[in-house]
């Protein structure tokens, strides 16, 4: 297996979740023991942080920023995948010049942009769900309804200026 990459694994890490100093320190410490035992401190802090975080929302709203998260990176790479999908039926004619089967060519590469479809999605929820938060709106206020008769557009207008309502407000 080899030394583990201590660096490369908190920088990565770093790009999911923020890691605190005391992390880092710690698991620079270990590093000279077990890398086992920093991946597991590692795992360790990033539940702590996401139940912290679940405390914080609470547990529906934490339930609710999980859907909303995982629906917009569904929506969003289900969509790159119908258009690679399409893409690839588009030029899978030319497979059939370079003497290969088409159908098979399709499913295999097919399986092959569906198994990165889910290696996307995996990746996209987790870097994105410690970086959401819940933000309150203040109540948005309702247009004001206009109560009364409609205007004929060959009525004066109501306004007061004198002229049809079709030439004044009515435009």
């Amino acid at each position: 297996l080899g030394e583990l990459d201590l660096p490369g694994l908190l920088e990565d890490v770093s790009r999911i979740l923020p890691v605190p100093q005391t992390v880092i320190a710690s698991g620079v410490k270990q590093s000279q023991s077990n890398g086992k035992q920093i991946t597991e401190k590692l795992n360790d802090y990033a539940i702590e942080l996401y139940n912290q975080r679940e405390q914080e929302l609470g547990p529906d709203n934490m339930r609710l920023v999980e859907r909303l998260v995982m629906l917009r990176v569904i929506d969003g790479l289900w969509k790159e995948h119908l258009t690679a999908m399409e893409h690839m039926r588009q030029g899978i004619g030319l497979r059939a010049a370079g003497q290969q089967q088409p159908l098979v060519v399709y499913k295999r590469e097919g399986h092959a942009l569906f198994d990165s479809l889910l290696a996307n999605i995996q990746h996209d929820v987790a870097h994105s769900i410690y970086h959401v938060g819940i933000t309150k709106e203040p109540p948005r206020r309702k247009a004001a309804v206009v109560a009364g008769k409609k205007v004929g557009r060959n009525a004066p207008c109501p306004c007061g200026s004198g002229k049809k309502y079709k030439y004044c407000c009515g435009r």
